[in-house]
């Protein structure tokens, strides 16, 4: 057994990731009563959709969710994007994508996602058809930055450049080289930099001189088109989610083990090196060490907490998660 330090920072992590899940559904219309708000945050859909499924042992009413805002939205989400992200950062989190994919498919239609079912194998996992009195997904209403994303692919399609457009505006001005660029959108770095110069030579966003070429987009002449949009932000919420799915898969499979604090502590800075971007982005800038190994867990709980803090930032909650649907 675990020590229970351990144990419950992890649960910890594992709430806030959960209503963090929770009120991005409820900022882009998964619910239709007045519910959680996210400020002026873009809603990453494809990691959203990906987290909830990750999370649904934990929280099933986060599939629920996502079932049937995608069956009803499918059209805004990127295929491509969902592969590049379960091969990049959702890589062996477990999460079960094939039978979701099923239901959007027939349910919804949308032949794009047959190629998700294919090869899902002895690890789909029946996803129930939410009941009509729970269907209470709608087209989200393009109100602020949340639903910026899926305004810019309402409008320009869905594919790479309206993504980007979206995280450079979601960078507040700020340059960002075409390799940062790849690793948010999870596209490749040839794709990113094709779809940020072609953007650049429409005069859609400014492009720097010299050997590492970098991008920004003017926010306040974006702002001026788009003037309920504020000033988004983009935030590394796929990492994020990404390392408390992974964080938490770890702990089930060591539950019935007898490791040392030590010997787990030092798995958690593992894989905090694998996430060092996301890290600096909650606030920790170096690797949390511990010279006793009798209380290696402290230094990496305070990681945790800082996460956790990441996590509930900008999300306001009302009752509606605490109610149910």
């Amino acid at each position: 057994m675990l020590p229970k330090a351990i144990l419950a920072s992890t649960d910890r992590l594992g709430v806030a990731a959960v209503r963090c899940a929770w009120s991005q559904w409820s900022s882009i219309g998964a619910l239709t009563v007045g519910g959680p708000q996210i400020d002026n945050e873009i809603v990453d859909i494809e990691s959203l959709i990906l987290t909830s499924l990750g999370l649904a042992r934990r929280e099933p009413r986060l599939r629920t969710l996502a079932t049937d805002w995608t069956v009803r939205n499918s059209g805004l989400v990127s295929i491509a994007r969902l592969r590049a992200l379960l091969l990049g950062p959702f890589a062996k989190t477990e999460l079960e994508i094939g039978e979701l994919a099923h239901v959007v498919s027939t349910t919804g239609g949308d032949a794009r996602w047959r190629t998700l079912v294919k090869g899902s194998g002895d690890r789909v996992s029946r996803v129930a058809e939410a009941k009509p009195r729970m269907r209470k997904a709608v087209p989200p209403r393009w109100r602020d930055a949340r639903t910026l994303l899926l305004q810019l692919r309402r409008g320009f399609g869905v594919g790479v450049k309206p993504d980007l457009l979206a995280i450079l505006l979601g960078s507040r001005g700020a340059w960002v080289d075409v390799s940062t660029l790849s690793e948010l959108s999870a596209y490749s770095v040839a794709g990113a930099r094709r779809s940020a110069d072609d953007m650049a030579n429409a005069g859609l966003v400014e492009t720097s001189s010299g050997h590492s070429r970098a991008f920004r987009a003017n926010v306040s002449a974006w702002t001026a088109l788009l003037p309920a949009i504020g000033i988004p932000i983009w935030r590394r919420r796929a990492e994020g989610f990404a390392f408390a799915l992974h964080w938490q898969n770890h702990v089930q499979g060591k539950a019935a083990s007898h490791d040392s604090e030590l010997s787990v502590a030092l798995s958690f800075s593992a894989l905090m090196t694998k996430f060092w971007r996301l890290w600096l982005e909650a606030g920790i800038t170096q690797e949390p060490v511990s010279d006793d190994p009798s209380n290696a867990w402290a230094s990496r709980n305070v990681a945790i907490e800082a996460l956790v803090r990441w996590f509930e930032d900008r999300a306001q909650y009302g009752d509606e998660y605490e109610r149910g649907l």
